[in-house]
């Protein structure tokens, strides 16, 4: 099977129980109970692969500490090669606080990029040699990887979209805000890229539906419970997503990503593979807060085939 390199930001997550609005300054609220576990774009959509049964490696940073120290024997145990999970020593392992809203399920993060702001183009670098005709990577969390804004590491991206690899690129939400630099620069990488993979906010921000075809295949619109929308040059597919109880929405994106990839491992056409990547982000974000139950290849199967997998 293939191999996929999720390049991104890894972080220690701190999600607090749902809230029914934000406090006021000064005030204290309290909250239903919390949980910590691994977080972040790159993390979360490396987890659900192996979970899936894919080969997968991480590309990242975490500090040279204890949190950091736990974080990559977590990803060990799960099955994710660590290759690439490199130590930063001069910054802790970056650290996010997500705070839910009771009502809706949605969430919004407090960060400290920490050992985040370490990854940076030689770190694409490194993984060049393992990379092969056929392979996936999954660029994450990109606004909250300076040190791949760059344009040595656009051009070691160019190279490897030109070497038969397929790309995906997931931005996440710019913490300047969707200034016209900001979209001048998504333009500009869009085109090294196989698929784009944002959420209707994201896809606004960017520019709408302008550059919904800059990609070489085409521009995957997370849309949550509504599913997801596909605009390529072929048309226009859209798929539905389960309906499940929601714990938190934290990685929901993240999940679906590693859904479609799996997808497009398979071989399976592109309103499948949609079905895939909703299936997955509708079953992982209704487990345990802990994240401790992913779903698996049979898991996925079930939830596609309910009555069986077609001979």
């Amino acid at each position: 099977m293939p191999k996929v390199f999720v390049v991104g930001n890894v972080s220690l997550d701190l999600v607090l129980g749902g809230i029914p609005d934000y406090p006021d300054w000064g005030t204290e609220v309290l909250i239903p109970g919390y949980v910590m576990r691994p977080g972040g774009a790159a993390s979360n959509a490396s987890l659900a692969l192996a979970a899936l049964g894919v080969p997968t490696f991480i590309v990242a940073t975490v500090g040279q500490d204890s949190l950091g120290e736990e974080i990559r024997n977590h990803f060990a145990k799960a099955g994710i090669r660590v290759d690439f999970l490199s130590l930063c020593p001069t910054r802790q392992t970056a650290i996010s606080v997500g705070v839910t809203n009771a009502r809706t399920k949605e969430r919004s993060f407090l960060t400290d990029l920490g050992a985040q702001e370490c990854l940076s183009w030689e770190h694409l670098e490194a993984v060049s040699p393992l990379l092969e005709e056929g392979d996936f990577l999954l660029l994450c969390g990109y606004f909250l990887s300076p040190g791949l804004r760059t344009p040595k590491a656009r051009g070691i991206l160019s190279d490897f979209g030109q070497r038969g690899i397929t790309m995906l690129f997931d931005t996440g939400w710019p913490t300047e805000g969707w200034t016209e630099d900001v979209r001048e620069e998504i333009r500009t990488l869009l085109p090294l890229f196989d698929y784009f993979l944002p959420n209707e906010k994201e896809l606004e921000g960017a520019g709408g539906s302008a550059i919904a075809l800059l990609p070489r295949k085409g521009t995957i619109v997370k849309q949550g419970e509504r599913g997801c929308t596909a605009h390529t040059r072929e048309g226009v597919f859209s798929a539905a997503t389960l309906q499940v109880s929601v714990t938190d929405t934290v990685g929901a994106g993240d999940y679906f990503n590693a859904g479609f990839i799996f997808g497009l491992l398979e071989g399976y056409p592109l309103p499948l593979a949609l079905r895939c990547a909703t299936t997955v982000a509708a079953f992982n974000i209704s487990t345990s807060p802990k994240r401790d139950t992913l779903a698996t290849r049979n898991t996925l199967a079930t939830g596609l085939f309910p009555g069986g997998v077609p001979q």
